[in-house]
């Protein structure tokens, strides 16, 4: 069963996560509340998409995302004070406002990434 489940993950990184993320995950706070990262990135594959308006819907909870970020892999750790670079064509740092952890019978699957508009925190 494994071998199944490792080669379904393998087909669906090469075929169904044609984006790039970079995520840094070392940080630092300064005297007035400001996220600092130093390092590099490191660099997952993932599928991007949009939050539209008909997304949202009437309970707004998706009022500070503008996009979702589908990250299948099986180790990744993220967190809301880590920083994201999306790729071209949204080609941005922008905020992680919310993560969820996606498992399976297995142990973790993927990671959902909910990114917000601005590339500006704190303050």
């Amino acid at each position: 069963m494994a071998a199944v489940t490792d080669q379904f993950w393998t087909d669906l990184k090469v075929n169904m996560t044609p984006d790039t993320v970079d995520i840094r995950t070392s940080s630092t706070v300064n005297n007035y509340g400001e996220r600092t990262f130093s390092g590099g990135s490191t660099s997952y594959d993932a599928y991007i998409t949009r939050v539209t308006e008909s997304d949202r819907g009437d309970r707004n909870d998706l009022i500070d995302v503008e996009w979702i970020a589908y990250i299948p892999d099986g180790t990744i750790t993220v967190d809301v004070d880590d920083e994201i670079t999306l790729p071209a064509p949204i080609s941005g740092t922008r905020p992680i406002v919310r993560v969820n952890t996606k498992r399976d019978p297995n142990g973790q699957a993927a990671v959902v990434v909910y990114v917000g508009s601005t590339s500006k925190r704190g303050g």
